[in-house]
C-alpha cells in the first residue's frame, strides 16, 4: 500500500519542480526585457530592464506593448484619456478592462 501511495506523491513532487523550473525560466527572461523608465536627472527616456524598475518610477509604455507589472496609467495618447489593459496573467480573463485616465 506505501509503495503506490509512494510512486504517486514523488512522481507528483518531480512534476511540481519541473513546472516551477520552467516558470524561473519564464520569469528571469521576462525580467530582462527592456523598457522605458524617466530619468530625472537627465530629463529623458532610458532603456531600463525589467528587473532594474522600481517603485515611482515612470514607465512609458507604447501601444501594444506587454508590461508584466502593475502600473497606475498618468496619460493616454487616446483622446478621451482611455486604455485597455489585459489582465489574463493575474486572474485568467482573457477580456480587455477598460481603464480611465483623469
Amino acid at each position: 500500500m506505501a509503495l503506490p501511495l509512494s510512486t504517486v506523491m514523488g512522481l507528483s513532487m518531480v512534476k511540481d519542480a519541473w513546472e516551477n523550473y520552467q516558470r524561473y525560466l519564464a520569469d528571469q527572461k521576462e525580467n530582462t526585457k527592456e523598457t522605458k523608465v524617466y530619468n530625472a536627472a537627465t530629463k529623458k527616456m532610458e532603456k531600463r530592464s525589467w528587473q532594474s524598475v522600481r517603485v515611482g518610477q515612470i514607465i512609458k509604455v507604447d501601444e501594444n506593448e506587454f508590461f508584466p507589472a502593475d502600473m497606475v496609467p498618468f496619460h493616454s495618447s487616446d483622446h478621451k484619456g482611455t486604455c485597455y489593459v489585459e489582465t489574463k496573467g493575474l486572474d485568467g480573463e482573457t477580456n480587455l478592462k477598460l481603464k480611465q485616465v483623469e
